[in-house]
């Protein structure tokens, strides 16, 4: 479990500059603007980009990241 502190300050590596923090969800955090899940492996959230699951319709990081400017 991600203590809350911690993901407080959490943000998406997409767009760290948003105030939009990540979202606990069993096994992973969940990024609510682009829909984007970043592994929790062994307690530690894993805020790697190209570990993390992309959202269905979602073929790479370019497309992501269309997502995060354009909301």
């Amino acid at each position: 479990m991600i203590s809350p502190d911690l993901l407080a300050i959490l943000r998406c590596p997409v767009d760290p500059k948003r105030e939009t923090p990540l979202q606990a969800q069993p096994g992973y955090l969940l990024c609510p603007r682009c829909q984007i899940k970043f592994p929790i492996k062994d307690g530690f959230p894993v805020l790697v980009v190209e570990e993390a699951e992309l959202p269905p319709g979602c073929d790479g990081l370019a497309q992501l990241e269309a997502r995060h400017t354009a909301g």
